[in-house]
């Protein structure tokens, strides 16, 4: 007889809906960049940044917390830090005026 592991229902349900997160965010973030570096719009850049914050430190900390004890305050307080940050660059990127944040081209003037 092979020897199984019946994992919880809930460990299989988080697992899964932390995978599908993590391609989701991965990929905004992907295509956000994209976005700026085809544009140079500054907006789509701290877009990217703002989900990078939410979704690499989410995943780093489920990774480490696997195999260093890190206590449940510490590791709240780096979510929120991290979410503060976060939410101030998609803040600034939904509150940027676009025509005036082109990013400059080096020759003293915006490339429109």
């Amino acid at each position: 007889m092979i020897p199984t592991t019946d994992l919880p229902m809930e460990a299989i349900v988080q697992g899964s809906l932390f995978l599908v997160l993590s391609v989701l965010g991965l990929a905004i973030v992907y295509f956000a960049f994209q976005g700026y570096q085809r544009n140079r719009s500054r907006p789509m850049l701290f877009l990217a940044v703002g989900f990078a914050a939410i979704i690499v430190p989410e995943m780093a900390m489920a990774v480490v917390t696997r195999f260093v004890a890190i206590s449940q305050f510490e590791t709240v307080t780096v979510y929120q830090v991290t979410n503060v940050f976060a939410f101030l660059c998609i803040l600034r990127a939904i509150t940027m005026d676009p025509d005036r944040s082109r990013a400059d081209d080096g020759r003293g003037h915006r490339d429109y």
